[in-house]
């Protein structure tokens, strides 16, 4: 899903498809694929999930038919059997999830999570440079 469009849309995407993957087993299928199998994080996995769920949507709009739950082999089931299906099958395990997590900085973007002196706020760093070093010379005594 690229950032092309309404965020609104965008947004509404993304949610509906973290909620279809959990109870369309074709749709957890490539969830637990994009987690399991090619290493996407949760967001990115539902990316891919919506991109899906919104070709679905065009497509039962267009033809004007109900949106139908099925099992990968595309055989339709009842609401309680793909449940079912997806708790058996197309379930991510924790361990997983854990090493897909974020390990970014709690609360801090990536720019303020540096500790570094040239933050903007701080105070000038006095100048090490040799035109900085200048040495006086005592005044001699013949100069009035």
């Amino acid at each position: 899903m690229s950032k092309a469009g309404p965020s609104l849309l965008r947004s509404t995407l993304f949610r509906a498809a973290d909620t279809a993957r959990r109870q369309d087993p074709q749709l957890a299928r490539i969830y637990y694929q994009q987690m399991t199998e090619r290493g996407a994080t949760h967001l990115k996995a539902c990316c891919v999930v919506a991109g899906h769920l919104a070709e679905r949507a065009w497509t039962v709009l267009n033809r004007g038919t109900p949106y139908v739950i099925c099992d990968t082999n595309g055989n339709p089931v009842s609401p309680a059997e793909a449940r079912q299906i997806i708790a058996e099958r197309w379930t991510v395990p924790e361990e997983v999830r854990k090493r897909r997590r974020s390990r970014k900085i709690a609360g801090k973007a990536p720019q303020a999570a540096t500790t570094g002196p040239d933050r903007r706020g701080d105070l000038p760093r006095p100048r090490s440079s040799p035109r900085d070093r200048r040495v006086v010379k005592p005044a001699s005594p013949n100069q009035t």
